[in-house]
């Protein structure tokens, strides 16, 4: 896929300023869905965020993202009993995304025991999949529950020969018995980061990195920092940590604090790690009557990908990178059944993310805020002979 860099206009230096600020910026919470389902667009009281590099912008935008397909055929066979366990189901698109996931995972004709609420807890997490093998289940599909946090489980599973699809468990890697699935970070991070760039218009930007905890999380924001130390050499960047210890707590002093540091005209743009984190800079960001900076997502998926698409909160929610979790369903079903006959398993481990904003996310967002190609469906089922 084509990186867009910004061009540097001969400005000297490489390696980008950067400023850790973790006192008094410790603490980060997560709003309910709704906080982010209503209102429109940004605060009255702010000035409105810098003019973005549209040339730049667009050519992120409109460069053409293809989903790597199955080329040959396989059998989804005889009816089989799959569990699906989910890392948590209280933050952000998760709830959303677990529906989808089960009602494509069910087109198989195959049983589908769950989703489970892991609870974002490895604990439960471990329970769950060991209750799965002792049930005699056939294979075992796992949403951001990375192998590492519940190892035992793990090899559970691999003793009783029961193949395990882990989704979004990136930086994570496909190994004996474990397929992964979606986006690297790299993937995500690629075009992310010239949209950001583009959006903020200025070679000198302060860019805030919210720090999430997870490992997924820890990945994308060192290829994020990687990126801009090289492709703006001037900007500042302000790294700012999301515990996971906070999902679900009512308050959010770490973004309070943040804008209390940096008064208007001072950010430029918060890339933020994953959903409730954006959902709870927004409703901070309209508390403050701040709309001066631009908010970019990482990971989108509904509900922020139609936020975007309708221009709810705009200026301040600019953009997102939007991954197909439609396709990711597919891409389950398809290793698992390729796994059952014994053949080999395409690589749908490096997903594309394409980076969405306003203009552009009506070619991506479908009505259920979900990336979604029209041909998506047929591609599979011609495989598998449906």
């Amino acid at each position: 896929m084509k990186r867009f860099e910004r061009p540097r206009s001969g400005v000297p230096g490489w390696g980008a300023k950067s400023t850790a600020r973790s006192a008094g910026v410790a603490v980060l919470a997560v709003l309910a869905l709704t906080a982010c389902g209503s209102g429109g667009g940004g605060s009255d009281g702010g000035s409105g965020p810098a003019d973005v590099d549209q040339a730049a912008l667009d050519e992120v935008l409109y460069e053409r993202y293809e989903l790597p397909y199955p080329m040959t055929p396989t059998d989804l066979g005889e009816a089989r009993n799959v569990t699906y366990i989910n890392l948590g189901v209280a933050a952000g698109g998760n709830a959303e995304v677990q529906q989808v996931r089960k009602e494509i995972l069910e087109k198989s004709g195959w049983n589908i025991d769950g989703p489970y609420d892991g609870k974002f807890t490895p604990s439960v997490q471990a329970t769950l999949i060991e209750q799965a093998v002792l049930e005699g289940t056939d294979a075992i599909i796992l949403d951001s529950i990375f192998p590492s946090t519940v190892p035992a489980a793990i090899q559970s599973a691999r003793d009783a020969g029961i193949p395990i699809v882990c989704n979004a468990c990136m930086p994570e890697e496909s190994s004996d018995g474990v397929y992964v699935i979606g986006s690297s970070a790299e993937s995500l991070s690629e075009n992310q980061i010239p949209m950001v760039l583009a959006a903020v218009g200025k070679d000198d930007a302060t860019i805030v990195l919210v720090a999430a905890e997870y490992e997924s999380n820890k990945a994308s924001a060192k290829v994020q920092r990687a990126l801009i130390e090289d492709q703006c050499s001037q900007c500042e960047i302000v790294e700012i940590p999301f515990a996971s210890s906070d999902l679900g707590k009512p308050s959010v002093p770490s973004f309070t604090n943040l804008l209390r540091e940096y008064p208007p005209g001072e950010i430029d743009a918060v890339i933020t790690p994953f959903s409730p984190a954006t959902t709870s800079l927004i409703t901070v960001a309209e508390q403050s009557g701040r709309d001066d900076f631009k908010i970019i997502n990482t990971y989108g998926d509904a509900p922020l990908s139609t936020q975007i698409k309708e221009g709810q909160f705009a200026p301040l929610l600019f953009g997102d990178v939007i991954v197909s979790q439609a396709f990711i369903s597919y891409a389950a079903v398809d290793t698992l059944a390729r796994v059952f006959n014994g053949q080999e398993v395409p690589d749908y481990s490096n997903l594309p993310a394409a980076p969405i904003a306003k203009q552009n996310a009506a070619d991506y967002v479908d009505e259920n805020g979900l990336w979604a190609p029209e041909e998506l469906e047929s591609k599979f089922f011609e495989q598998w002979g449906m």
